[in-house]
């Protein structure tokens, strides 16, 4: 698997939590479960796929392009889901439906909450697993859905932790962020490296990749902090 180093976020705050962590490492908290959503469609360029940027004063993730997503809630596990749709999708996550089911509510379930698209169990895709760096305040143990636009739907920004939503190519975002005017998550550029490698939606949604566990660690390398991980 190939090792990957991406570069700490440009912020003050987080430098000065990372650095304390390694000076004196704690207890990792347990990271919650999550799922977020490459919600994707045509374009003449390509694919495109709905981002959102959260607000300033968020705790996680401030100021960075996202998919929409969040955590998972106790009520999640009770969610109305067809059980057989359920079981399919978590042959294809390699987990028990039990524990498949409260990721794939809580997929479903933000996604209409930050931007108003109803989807269906069967529009889900699996596409990675993520957790959270063990120094972070707050940890997530997130899996990475996709999904294609839903037909008769239009996708608006919903909530208050974000602050701008766009489609965009992941070609013009990457390039964003390669020069300094977008901020993101090691995840969510892997997500969109990928993305670009494919011509059409339909192209995306057939692949399968390999699904092992991606958990960055914090690495000092004397002039910079990073976070490194090998990718499946």
């Amino acid at each position: 698997m190939p090792l990957r180093e991406f570069p700490a976020p440009r912020s003050g705050a987080w430098v000065e939590n990372a650095r304390a962590w390694l000076a004196s490492p704690g207890e990792p908290l347990v990271p919650r479960g999550a799922a977020t959503v490459l919600v994707v469609r045509d374009t003449p360029n390509g694919p495109s796929v709905f981002v959102q940027r959260r607000v300033s004063t968020m705790e996680f993730a401030p100021s960075m392009y996202v998919f929409p997503g969040g955590g998972v809630d106790a009520a999640d596990a009770d969610a109305d889901l067809e059980p057989a749709e359920v079981e399919a999708l978590a042959a294809r996550m390699q987990l028990p439906a039990a524990d498949a089911k409260p990721l794939v509510a809580a997929a479903i379930r933000e996604v209409e909450e930050e931007c108003g698209l109803q989807l269906s169990v069967a529009d889900l895709v699996p596409r990675a697993h993520w957790v959270t760096p063990a120094f972070e305040k707050r940890r997530y143990d997130t899996w990475f859905f996709a999904a294609p636009m839903p037909d008769g739907q239009e996708a608006l920004g919903a909530t208050t932790e974000t602050d701008h939503d766009a489609w965009v190519t992941p070609q013009s975002l990457l390039a964003a962020y390669a020069e300094g005017r977008a901020v993101m998550l090691p995840p969510t550029v892997v997500m969109l490296e990928q993305l670009a490698t494919f011509a059409s939606v339909a192209d995306f949604l057939a692949d399968s990749p390999a699904l092992t566990v991606v958990a960055p660690e914090l690495v000092d390398l004397g002039d910079r902090l990073v976070m490194r991980s090998h990718l499946p």
